[in-house]
């Protein structure tokens, strides 16, 4: 999916983004790409969509700053306070984050 991103094939980063979170529904990367894709996208239809992966992620793994800062930008316009404290969780996280992740 990133690399179909990466090369402006929107379309089909979406369908593999699916695809990966069909096999595994918990994959955080998968389910914070789909997001940030969606939102991309711009149709704030799909926002709530965005919002329930970046939540799901945040489910999975508590301590994902990329996760916190994605349902901050999210929660920006509906609600900015909520939008403030995932802000300050994701920077607290992203101090405290290992260099390669644990294994």
């Amino acid at each position: 999916g990133l690399l179909y991103e990466a090369q402006g094939q929107d379309k089909e980063a979406q369908q593999s983004f699916w695809e990966a979170l069909d096999i595994d529904p918990d994959h955080v990367p998968s389910l914070i790409s789909m997001a940030k894709l969606l939102m991309k996208l711009g149709d704030q239809s799909v926002f709530p969509v965005a919002r329930s992966l970046v939540r799901q992620a945040i489910r999975v793994d508590r301590t994902n700053h990329t996760a916190w800062y994605t349902l901050g930008l999210l929660q920006k316009s509906e609600s900015p306070a909520e939008a403030v404290e995932c802000f300050e969780a994701a920077v607290c996280l992203e101090q405290t984050a290992p260099v390669e992740p644990f294994r």
